[in-house]
């Protein structure tokens, strides 16, 4: 994710949360699991519908998929909530919170 630019990052993030979107409305969520966890050779985001009741830990508040912190050696997972997104940070293993 590090390689990426920010304007490709952020095009990345976008594309997965409207696909998210459209397959599930309001219960959609993104995720992606931490460097260590990589057993593909291509960066990719994780599309699922939230699980009912998962939001927990420390996220931040963005507006934006541009606004999207860089993972670094961590995952992250993303759903929207009173029209933003929350970005749950120092995360490992993400998927966990979709149902696919």
């Amino acid at each position: 994710m590090a390689a990426l630019s920010p304007e490709v990052r952020a095009a990345l993030w976008g594309g997965a949360i409207a696909k998210a979107k459209e397959l599930w409305g309001d219960d959609w969520g993104v995720a992606y699991n931490a460097e260590r966890l990589h057993t593909q050779c291509h960066v990719h985001i994780h599309i699922g519908r939230l699980i009912e009741g998962v939001e927990a830990g420390e996220f931040t508040v963005v507006t934006s998929p541009e606004e999207i912190p860089l993972p670094g050696v961590d995952g992250l997972w993303v759903h929207g909530a009173d029209g933003k997104l929350h970005v749950h940070i120092h995360e490992q293993v993400t998927e966990t919170v979709l149902l696919r």
